[in-house]
């Protein structure tokens, strides 16, 4: 697998830093099927223990080219990501697929969009308007935006700690009494405005997925504790054109060598269907 790295620079000179992965024996000549991943939220583009790495090499081994760019505020990209949404990622997300369309290399034909968690939601808002030719969604958070599941997280993530304040009854307390007075929160190492919060609260997942009519592939881990399993198949009956596969005894980042394995064969053979 060969490594072609590129800088994308946004209206407001923003930088966004990626890659372009191709076959050993690319030829600049030929077109290739090409997939575009989005990464999900706090994440990359390489992936938990290189997943989205070794994802390409699988694609690149049998003739795809995958493009890889890590979101603004990420990883290698320039900005803040205190100050990143889901819209910011959408215009991002846009941004990356139509530098790809342009390509003299890529099959206009045959690009393929995939996306892991966050990144899943990125593509199923973005599928209608540029309509790839397929959809693989890898455990799409597609209730992330859900004010139950919000308030669990934060309950469950932030232990009920509110900028350093303990609040004990923290469970009695409805999603937005619990964000009412925070500005930011602490996702691990990193802060995040609140402004994510309602922005996100704003999209409307499901219907926009409505409206892409190509296909789509849903993959989720049966031990996912992130992304539930209702959600998926909401998600999977809300597109026209939609299947979905659950794989056994795995999590949301399908952490195991030969389910990933798998879960690759099932992209691909998909892909090719």
């Amino acid at each position: 697998m060969k490594y072609i790295y590129k800088e994308l620079s946004k209206k407001d000179q923003t930088i966004l830093r990626g890659v372009i992965n191709t076959p050993d024996d690319f030829d600049k000549y030929k077109k290739y099927p090409t997939a575009i991943f989005y990464h999900g939220f706090g994440g990359d583009r390489n992936g938990n223990t290189f997943f989205r790495v070794t994802n390409a090499r699988y694609l690149t081994d049998r003739g795809y080219v995958v493009v890889r760019f890590d979101f603004s505020g990420t990883n290698e990209s320039d900005g803040s990501f205190y100050d990143m949404t889901v819209s910011r990622e959408e215009e991002e997300a846009l941004l990356i697929y139509e530098f790809v369309k342009i390509q003299s290399f890529v099959d206009k034909e045959r690009i393929y969009l995939m996306g892991h968690s966050l990144g899943g939601v990125i593509a199923c808002l973005i599928g209608h308007k540029v309509n790839p030719y397929k959809i693989c969604l890898l455990a799409p958070a597609s209730d992330m935006n859900n004010k139950d599941y919000l308030k669990v997280m934060f309950e469950s993530i932030y232990k009920g700690k509110i900028q350093g304040e303990v609040k004990e009854d923290a469970i009695d307390l409805s999603f937005d009494e619990l964000v009412r007075d925070v500005e930011d929160i602490d996702i691990g190492g990193i802060r995040l405005n609140k402004k994510f919060l309602e922005d996100f609260l704003k999209k409307d997942i499901y219907k926009e997925a409505s409206k892409y009519k190509g296909e789509v592939l849903i993959i989720r881990g049966d031990r996912d504790e992130l992304v539930f399993r209702d959600s998926n198949i909401k998600l999977t009956e809300s597109y026209p054109n939609a299947k979905y596969v659950e794989i056994s005894d795995t999590n949301h980042d399908f952490t195991d060598e030969n389910i990933r394995q798998e879960v690759f064969k099932i992209m691909y053979e998909f892909f090719e269907e």
